[in-house]
């Protein structure tokens, strides 16, 4: 189809030109032939979280009692957790404690009979050192006193058997006559040993000697009685 413009025309000669319609309107041809075959995507269902209003922030008094009761729940958390653990670690230092007390009972009762005999023991020695130092001075006050300690030794030995007495020289005189008046023979030699300690009383025999002295007693008497604490424990 041809078309002219005509550029002569006077002001206001231009008038509208109406087209004439071929055929339905658009609107119609769409529904007809696009909508069958181009169908519209539905829209997705809208839910009722999506079309309620976004939830308002909470004022600033509930946000502050909401964390003091956070902070509270958390501290009682952590004090349970303490104390538990404070009662767990107690307990294993009382039976550690325990233990110990217990091991301490058995040493103390493995440590009574050893304090004893040790204690008897040195009750024995200071028994002993007391006889000794009472016996020793009065060797020394009376030197009469030997006569006991030599009466025992000629006791043990016929006095046939005796060859000589041997003792310090302070107890020479009393013991000459203490066998004068028992009627010794008169082979039997009274020797003064200056090297003898006072209260020391040797026998010579024909089968040996016999120390009567006053140390050698008093060993003896040491001896007799650690051996009957001894037999006393057993």
């Amino acid at each position: 189809m041809a078309t002219r413009i005509h550029r002569t025309l006077p002001p206001g000669a231009a008038q509208t030109f109406a087209w004439p319609q071929l055929g339905p309107p658009v609107q119609e041809i769409e529904r007809e032939y696009l909508q069958p075959h181009f169908p519209r995507e539905a829209a997705p269902p809208v839910s009722g979280d999506a079309c309620s209003a976004p939830e308002p922030a909470l004022p600033l008094e509930e946000l502050r009692a909401r964390h003091g009761a956070e902070l509270e729940a958390a501290r009682h958390e952590a004090f349970r957790k303490g104390v538990e653990e404070g009662r767990r670690q107690g307990a294993a230092q009382l039976e550690a404690s325990l233990a110990r007390l217990a091991r301490s009972i058995e040493e103390i009762a493995g440590l009574k009979p050893r304090l004893r005999a040790e204690a008897e023991r040195e009750l024995v020695a200071v028994a002993l050192a007391i006889a000794r130092r009472i016996l020793r001075r009065e060797l020394h006050v009376d030197p009469d006193a030997v006569l006991g300690l030599a009466k025992a030794a000629l006791e043990k030995a016929s006095l046939r058997e005796v060859a000589e007495i041997r003792l310090h020289p302070s107890h020479a005189a009393p013991v000459r006559s203490h066998l004068a008046r028992i009627g010794a023979p008169e082979a039997i030699r009274v020797h003064e040993d200056a090297s003898l300690e006072p209260g020391a009383v040797i026998v010579e025999t024909a089968r040996g000697a016999i120390d009567a002295s006053l140390e050698t007693q008093l060993d003896e008497i040491s001896r007799g009685l650690a051996d009957a604490l001894q037999g006393g424990r057993a």
